[in-house]
């Protein structure tokens, strides 16, 4: 049992120290890797458990304030991601496919492992969507789809973080800053000014705009599982090749039922 126990415990250095990129050690959230369990336990705990047994027997909260706060908030910040993401240079500086993470110390390296840093930070706030749902009791909106695609991206967005802070993930997350820019500017507008929220036409296009989304992520990560040589770790890239085809799969079926079936009805 003893040497089982050692076993695990070396297997977590190696895998959570050894693999990692160390100038991330000190970074909040990232540098531990017992924090993602964590902040992933607390996230289900509250989700499933704690949260629907602390609403039962009380009057859904009142959150328009603190949630088009929030809207606003996410707005902002992902669209500052974007711009930056987009000016490090994206076919003058950086090639578009196969781009390598710079592990130096360097500036640019800093700040560009700094930026994906910032986006795990945003996928961590992101949380915050299901807490309000929870508190709201709108526990209509708390799908499997929900849960799993802000699960899997908090995994995912942590291992970048963690593993793979720059390089070719880099124009895939400002890709994702965009989507989360439209996204949040349709909630912003129909949870503050509900009475606009049947004018707004162009509700179906922002899952539109995820599934094309997720056939980019796949094809730009394709060659980091296939060619030897692209450069960018494999296993990143295939995380964020599997998660894309996951998501545009359960995003597919989604769009088809809500949309094309009601259509037909």
């Amino acid at each position: 049992m003893e040497g089982l126990l050692t076993g695990v415990y070396n297997a977590y250095l190696y895998i959570g120290y050894d693999l990692a990129d160390r100038r991330t050690d000190n970074w909040f959230l990232v540098g531990k890797p017992w924090t993602l369990f964590v902040l992933l336990g607390l996230y289900l705990y509250f989700v499933k458990v704690a949260g629907p047994r602390f609403i039962k027997d009380r009057p859904a909260y009142n959150l328009d304030i603190i949630i088009a706060i929030y809207n606003i908030t996410q707005v902002i910040v992902c669209f500052y991601l974007f711009i930056k993401g987009i000016t490090f240079g994206w076919g003058t500086k950086l090639r578009f496919n196969c781009e390598p993470v710079d592990t130096s110390n360097n500036s640019d390296a800093i700040e560009m492992a700094s930026w994906v840093w910032m986006m795990y930070m945003t996928k961590v706030f992101d949380l915050l969507d299901t807490v309000f749902f929870v508190l709201r009791k709108k526990s209509n909106q708390v799908t499997f789809l929900h849960v799993l695609h802000h699960s899997m991206t908090l995994v995912l967005f942590y291992t970048l973080a963690r593993y793979a802070p720059g390089g070719q993930c880099v124009l895939d997350a400002s890709i994702n800053c965009f989507v989360h820019v439209v996204m949040y500017s349709y909630y912003f507008i129909t949870n503050t000014f509900p009475q606009y929220k049947k004018n707004i036409w162009w509700k179906k296009y922002i899952t539109q705009i995820q599934m094309i989304q997720f056939c980019f992520l796949i094809l730009h990560n394709l060659p980091t599982v296939l060619q030897n040589d692209c450069g960018f770790p494999a296993f990143a890239g295939g995380m964020v090749l599997l998660e894309s085809i996951l998501m545009f799969y359960l995003f597919s079926n989604f769009y088809v039922r809500t949309y094309w079936k009601k259509k037909d009805n």
